[in-house]
């Protein structure tokens, strides 16, 4: 199988040793096969914790066993730095791009895997991802409450499906088709996958989940990492929603959960909207889920889904009135400001 798999360009984007996880993702890589079909792009988003000397060492040790290394420091958010993955990779002219996560603990077949896939399925494949885990301890309160209780949450994915999306984390795509797709939106962050997997099923391409072998995340969440909901995700959200035609789906939501606030500020007038909406809400959480979630579960995530909900209708409504959520902001094509560092 090895001999069959042509060039392709491993994309590690990093910011951050990530308290000790980066280190075990990049063991990892070092046994992802074949090496020398494999070219190695890091990006830096400017690390200061000693990561960029690391993934340097890390270099100096395995870099002789792959086809090419490059490194590259440059700035902007996540999706930015996948922009600039995707234009060097056009730039090289491979055929294939994989993106790894620096948090995901990979198995030496991975790429062999995914690209056999992506080789046998008939359809039109652009992407095949593979499905990751996270460790119920490492989940954060109000997920493990979902995880726990909600129906269809607490199950295993397996085998291999089609998506309406992709997982940028854990990836192969095949580059030849993503012109016809697009760049990733740098205004959608954190699911700016989501949004290009949207847009790649909408012209016809199939985006393949594998969730045969399933892939170590490291990532501890934490209740705190909400606030980055409110300052980016809901335009994020907002933004996607609007693209993707799911406004309505998104309204819905925005509906009740605005709705239920609205009407516990008129309890002290009337108590009536806010009893109707509880029931409805409560029962409907009370279908969906299992054991104490029957009762626990809709007042848990209450609070929660209020505050998410009144920030992704701001967002919409910013998006209304910008009247910008249409196309894609895409800067990597205006300089090419990133730092190459190393190139083998």
């Amino acid at each position: 199988m090895k001999e069959e798999i042509p060039d392709v360009l491993i994309a590690v984007l990093y910011h951050s040793k990530l308290g000790g996880n980066f280190p075990k993702m990049l063991e990892s890589l070092a046994n992802v096969k074949p090496h020398n079909s494999i070219i190695l792009l890091f990006i830096d988003n400017y690390s200061k914790d000693g990561a960029h000397d690391l993934v340097n060492s890390w270099i100096d040790r395995y870099g002789e066993r792959y086809k090419g290394i490059i490194h590259v420091r440059a700035r902007g958010n996540p999706v930015r730095l996948r922009n600039i993955a995707l234009k060097l990779g056009y730039d090289i002219g491979v055929k294939y791009l994989s993106f790894i996560e620096s948090d995901v603990i990979v198995d030496e077949d991975f790429l062999t895997r995914e690209f056999k896939l992506m080789k046998e399925c008939q359809k039109n494949v652009i992407s095949v991802s593979a499905i990751r885990y996270t460790p119920y301890e490492y989940l954060d309160f109000f997920e493990k409450c979902i995880t726990k209780w909600l129906r269809g949450r607490n199950t295993v994915n397996a085998g291999v499906f089609e998506g309406k999306a992709f997982n940028s984390g854990n990836c192969l795509i095949d580059l030849s088709k993503v012109p016809e797709v697009g760049w990733f939106d740098e205004d959608v962050v954190f699911i700016e996958d989501l949004d290009w997997g949207r847009r790649a099923t909408r012209r016809g391409f199939v985006c393949l989940f594998d969730g045969r072998v399933q892939l170590l995340h490291m990532k501890k969440y934490s209740v705190k990492d909400l606030r980055k909901y409110f300052f980016k995700g809901a335009l994020s959200e907002a933004k996607l929603f609007l693209k993707n035609r799911l406004a309505k789906a998104a309204l819905r939501r925005i509906s009740y959960w605005n709705g239920l606030f609205l009407s516990m500020l008129i309890i002290p007038i009337t108590s009536i909207p806010f009893l109707i909406l509880l029931g409805i809400g409560w029962g409907a959480y009370a279908m969906r889920s299992m054991g104490w979630g029957r009762l626990l579960l809709y007042p848990i995530l209450m609070p929660v889904n209020i505050a998410k909900s009144l920030a992704l209708g701001l967002a919409m409504l910013y998006w209304f009135i910008k009247g910008g959520y249409s196309s894609e902001k895409v800067t990597v094509l205006d300089s090419e400001d990133w730092e190459m560092e190393y190139i083998k």
